[in-house]
């Protein structure tokens, strides 16, 4: 039986409990203790796309050293509270035990085993002293991304809105069994699940509708269905997305798909509050050191300049500093 530990009861983190806890795999939810005392009393509710309710009690759980090694270990937070998770981290390592970040933007791991000008050197926009690059070993983080739409209310309720993709890839390129296992998981818990042939550039495609209509829903307060609906700020986005793909291909990614089926894709989405709008009216740091900074950051490294990336961090930073307390 696989066993699989979960950091973090967010939205994203139940969504995954409440799936993978439906296969034979052998799930635990790792949370705060105030978060998983609210779990144990209340168990976790689950409304699918299609209205249905679903409730569960899971395994859960605020001390990872109970657990023991694990095989698959799932990292649901923010890029910004990694750090956070390196010593719930530790006790749940096993000699084959695969790491496997599920985070917006560019992941800390990106300059692993690259030429330069990137080179295995921490980027400091998402590590600042190298403390994830030291304490989890790049060698057994799984790559991955996912386009699902998903809203918390809270450690016990989640709604899952739209879509069930996760792409998965070893951030190397090696064949490693690890990879299709996590794949065979997450199609039995009823996802479309793929193993991709570059993990970077399968990111990247996920970070162009990121960095560009999530920073742009703080600004405007509008939708992601509104924002790819409007001609003007369609535009911006578009711009921003392509000037995130001239610091892709500067890096060697290539891409298999366009900016505008990107655009298309969020625009099917819907009326949905992107993550970092939800956080800016939930008075919660948003993820734009990831999100955006990592990429100013891989630019500057690429010499490849991003003057409207640029202009709309300062503009949401200043936003995000001047919001209500």
């Amino acid at each position: 039986m696989m066993k699989v530990a979960i950091i973090g009861a967010g939205a994203v983190g139940g969504l995954l409990t409440a799936r993978l806890s439906a296969t034979e795999a052998e799930v635990t939810l790792v949370a705060r203790s105030n978060a998983a005392a609210a779990i144990r009393q209340n168990g976790l509710t689950m409304l699918t796309p299609q209205n249905r309710l679903v409730r569960l009690t899971p395994r859960v759980t605020d001390d990872s050293l109970s657990l023991g090694p694990q095989d698959v270990v799932i990292l649901c937070v923010k890029a910004h509270a990694l750090r956070g998770t390196v010593d719930s981290v530790a006790p749940l390592l096993g000699p084959d035990t695969a790491i496997v970040p599920m985070v917006n933007g560019v992941p800390w791991w990106y300059p692993h085993r690259q030429p330069e000008p990137l080179a295995d050197r921490p980027l400091t926009s998402v590590d600042p002293d190298g403390l994830l690059w030291r304490s989890i070993d790049p060698d057994r983080v799984v790559g991955a991304t996912t386009f699902v739409a998903v809203e918390g209310d809270g450690p016990c309720r989640v709604r899952h809105v739209n879509d069930q993709r996760f792409v998965f890839g070893d951030i190397a390129n090696r064949d490693r069994p690890a990879v299709d296992a996590i794949v065979s998981l997450f199609g039995q818990a009823g996802f479309q699940a793929a193993r991709a042939d570059d993990i970077r550039e399968a990111i990247w495609v996920k970070l162009w509708g990121n960095l560009a209509f999530n920073p742009l829903s703080v600004l405007t307060g509008a939708t992601l269905g509104r924002l790819c609906g409007d001609p003007g700020s369609r535009g911006v986005g578009r711009a921003m997305m392509l000037e995130a793909k001239a610091v892709a291909e500067a890096l060697g990614v290539r891409f298999a798909t366009s900016v505008d089926d990107r655009i298309a894709n969020a625009a099917a989405v819907g009326d949905f509050k992107t993550s970092m709008l939800q956080d800016y009216e939930g008075g919660r740091r948003l993820e734009l050191d990831a999100i955006l900074g990592a990429v100013i950051e891989l630019a500057e490294r690429a010499r490849v300049e991003v003057p409207l990336l640029r202009a709309i961090l300062a503009l949401v930073d200043l936003r995000a500093r001047e919001r209500p307390s």
